[in-house]
């Protein structure tokens, strides 16, 4: 087992590719720190771990609040004496159903404000949390999860319901990954992102479902069908590149490279932003 007598933090992995990070990290070897904003789903997760012979505590709670991020990592020294792995998968779209539209520029505000809590604010909090605790023990492994979002605005994609938001929240974490490398690297620290493609988690069933409900050419189609339709080229436009592996990506996929990452077979590894995704993006 590569991360045995490790300690990890995974925030937002109650469910999706955080969910599966965490069991993943958990065969390894590693302690783990479930989050995620639900108990239930926390809770669930920490159950699984344990039932499978590993070690997990479960923190609940909103993981974008300061005094929520400076709980859970006082719990994990606590409960295990130290980190060693802090993997930041917390991020998203903030969606808002309530908004005034009357009001200027509220749709455009909460959007920007509410991703930048998830996708940016939140893993800065986290890093920047754990940041003393793993100089002071001279080694730790930060992964940052990022998305190709932030390396590449997909132009050649025909349908690309993402917010630019999102894009931009993703382009500011691997940039800030790369700083914090520089910063932490004297100190033997590791930072680095990963940037999966695109995974059929909960949010982008959601994406899906708004796609075939809302565009003419796809109205009426299997959600889970046109999703896989993005991995065939079925909707790029004429002489952009197909998926080269032409294969579905999934959340075991991203777990594996965070476990890599994670290892000591990374340790000459930092600053770095690697893409999962099957070949979309070729930056």
């Amino acid at each position: 087992m590569r991360l045995e007598g490790k300690t990890a933090i995974i925030t937002a992995s109650g469910r999706g590719i955080g969910r599966e990070v965490a069991l993943t990290l958990a065969e390894e070897g590693a302690r783990v720190a479930v989050n995620s904003f639900g108990e239930e789903n926390t809770m669930a997760v920490v159950d699984a771990i344990k039932g499978n012979g590993g070690e997990a505590i479960g923190v609940a709670g909103d993981i974008t609040q300061a005094d929520l991020v400076a709980q859970m990592v006082a719990a994990v020294i606590a409960a295990f004496g130290q980190i060693d792995i802090v993997v930041n998968n917390v991020g998203g779209v903030a969606r808002r159903s309530d908004l005034d539209m009357d009001a200027p520029l509220a749709q455009v505000e909460a959007v920007w404000d509410g991703t930048y809590g998830l996708s940016l604010k939140a893993p800065v909090l986290m890093c920047e949390a754990v940041a003393p605790h793993l100089v002071e023990q001279r080694s730790g492994k930060i992964v940052n999860m990022a998305s190709i979002a932030g390396r590449s605005a997909l132009a050649h994609m025909e349908i690309t319901p993402i917010p630019f938001a999102y894009h931009t929240m993703k382009a500011g974490l691997i940039r800030y990954t790369q700083l914090l490398a520089d910063r932490l690297g004297p100190f033997n620290v590791n930072v680095n992102c990963v940037c999966p493609g695109i995974i059929y988690t909960a949010s982008w069933k959601w994406l899906a479902d708004r796609v075939v409900q809302s565009h003419p050419r796809y109205k009426g189609q299997d959600p889970r069908e046109w999703f896989l339709g993005l991995f065939e080229g079925k909707y790029l436009d004429e002489g952009s590149p197909r998926t080269p592996l032409r294969r579905e990506q999934t959340a075991q996929d991203v777990a594996r490279t965070v476990v890599f990452l994670a290892s000591d077979d990374a340790q000459n590894i930092t600053g770095q932003a690697l893409n999962v995704d099957g070949g979309m993006v070729k930056s």
